[in-house]
């Protein structure tokens, strides 16, 4: 080949790289824009994608399956986490002596609510708190209303709209996820390399992180809330648990503590039952005894021998897992409950499968060279396990 054919071949390919280069930052441009929307359709993908694989071997239809999932499953148990974060966030105001109008302001992160009048506040928060009273609104306050509604059904509309594309996201990588894996294993990253490894790793991890954690949380939530609320119809008034949803995430949420799992929110409760019970007197004990029992065996010993191993399957380290799940959020927002997870699996398999060899200057390899215990290990490649770079 001669210099001239080479100098053409390569300002050909400069060209085309840079052209490239412009359509990744284009690309970039929009992740960051819609980065919300792109963070939560992976999470519905890979909280998804057990129930995507079971049901995929009933139907044989990787669309259909993957539509069945998501309206099957994936819906149902997003609205009943919504209802227990909506019924969590109103125990919050009545915990805080939230009033009316403070009360309009917790929907700020959902509904523009500066832009409403003063009046168009006053009657939504008689909306959220006195419903009863909307047929007794002078027509004035009605239009008032009326116009604030237009607003929320605005911002209900946008919420729907990144909603739905999330959920666009999640089903065109449950229905070609086979395929995108196949070509990364032909043209980016070929088995036993160190960039198969790591994407491998970095699957598995976030699908242990998003559906077997973040559905466990939420199941012992669930059962928490339960029993919570079968105990105050049962107890008497004086001992009737407050906040019984509230309590309920929080035990949901000390869940994942290794050993302790629920001990932080059922036994300091039953304390306080006991206190109060001892002060009433006659049979009243009886009632903090039994929810002592019910919480120890239904969120104790049930998760750890049962719904953990089932649920959650293989381990990553839970402390990291909890900052990022609480940290989340704070640092980003609602999105960081699913951003900052994501990130943490990511730096934590580059750090056990990547930096190791790059900081000795060695070949890169699929081994696992550090902390081994703080990560799942890639189906089919055991610690010291050699491979190409």
């Amino acid at each position: 080949m001669s210099l001239a054919s080479l100098l053409d071949r390569d300002r050909n390919r400069a060209a085309w790289w840079l052209y490239i280069g412009f359509l990744g930052l284009g690309v970039a441009f929009l992740g960051y824009s819609f980065l919300g929307t792109f963070v939560f359709g992976v999470f519905v993908y890979y909280a998804s994608r057990p129930v995507f694989g079971r049901v995929r071997s009933r139907l044989g239809r990787d669309g259909a399956s993957a539509a069945v999932t998501l309206l099957g499953f994936v819906v149902p148990v997003l609205l009943i986490v919504g209802y227990v974060l909506a019924a969590g966030l109103r125990d919050v105001a009545s915990l805080s002596g939230v009033g009316p109008d403070e009360y309009v302001q917790l929907l700020s992160p959902f509904v523009n609510v500066e832009a409403l009048g003063e009046g168009q506040r006053d009657a939504l928060a008689t909306l959220l708190n006195q419903p009863g009273r909307l047929r007794s609104l002078p027509f004035d306050r009605l239009r008032s209303l009326l116009t604030s509604g237009l607003a929320v059904l605005g911002s209900a509309i946008n919420a729907l709209v990144h909603v739905t594309l999330a959920f666009g996201l999640a089903f065109f990588l449950l229905r070609d996820g086979d395929s995108v894996a196949e070509w990364f294993r032909r043209n980016v990253a070929p088995p036993d390399s160190a960039g198969h490894a790591y994407a491998k790793a970095v699957d598995d991890d976030l699908e242990t992180v998003f559906f077997g954690n973040v559905v466990f949380v939420f199941t012992m939530a669930v059962l928490a809330a339960v029993i919570y609320y079968g105990f105050n119809l049962v107890a008497p008034d004086p001992l009737g648990i407050p906040f019984p949803v509230l309590l309920a995430l929080l035990t949901g949420i000390t869940s994942l503590i290794p050993l302790v799992v629920s001990k932080l929110v059922y036994v300091p409760l039953v304390i306080y039952l006991g206190t109060v019970a001892f002060r009433t007197g006659g049979v009243a004990l009886v009632f903090p005894v039994g929810l002592l029992v019910v919480s120890f065996l239904v969120l104790d010993i049930l998760p750890q021998t049962f719904l953990q191993p089932y649920i959650s399957g293989r381990q990553i380290h839970t402390g990291i897992m909890m900052f990022a799940y609480l940290l989340g959020p704070l640092l980003f927002g609602w999105y960081g409950f699913f951003l900052l997870p994501l990130f943490a699996v990511l730096v934590l398999q580059a750090v056990r499968i990547v930096l190791t060899d790059l900081l000795h200057g060695d070949r890169l390899t699929s081994a696992v060279d550090a902390a081994p215990s703080l990560g799942g290990d890639p189906p089919g490649e055991s610690t010291g396990a050699d491979g190409g770079e």
